[in-house]
């Protein structure tokens, strides 16, 4: 009778730590890595912005799927997004130098600090990318996406 209360116990924790395991592993799989990089300096953070569908795109960041701010070390940032479902995203970035959490612009519009989009999509005119030319498909597991500093 001792012996089978044991097992029962040792199945038991068993059964708990491979859930608990099994969990945070599936948590540390989905997520994805938006490095801007050519950075002109290490001086305040990158800010970044994950959407899943144009709706807001990238403006709006009440719509976004996820916001992150990321530490500039060697004149490039990280943000990490965990979590997210596959799906198709599209990341916009920019370099927060005065740490305000907002793209600084002048009168017209422009931007002031330098940004970035996933797939190093340009802005035409004086409109950013649409949300199609930044748009990846991501299937989930670990992600990682390189953006270039556009001035």
């Amino acid at each position: 009778m001792k012996l089978h209360r044991v097992a029962s116990l040792l199945l038991i924790s068993g059964t708990i730590f491979l859930f608990a395991s099994t969990a945070r592993a599936q948590s540390e799989q989905n997520l994805i890595h938006a490095t801007l990089v050519d950075l002109p300096n290490n001086t305040g953070r990158v800010g970044c912005v994950i959407f899943n569908s144009a709706d807001g795109f990238p403006r709006d960041h009440a719509k976004a799927t996820a916001i992150a701010r990321a530490p500039i070390a060697n004149q490039s940032g990280t943000c990490d997004f965990k979590d997210l479902p596959p799906g198709t995203y599209a990341i916009a970035s920019f370099h927060d130098q005065f740490e305000t959490g907002k793209m600084e612009t002048n009168l017209l519009g422009m931007p002031q600090e330098v940004y970035g989009f996933s797939n190093d999509a340009r802005p035409s005119a004086l409109t950013p990318p649409p949300f199609g030319a930044c748009a990846f498909t991501y299937s989930g597991g670990v992600m990682n996406i390189t953006m270039h500093a556009q001035h």
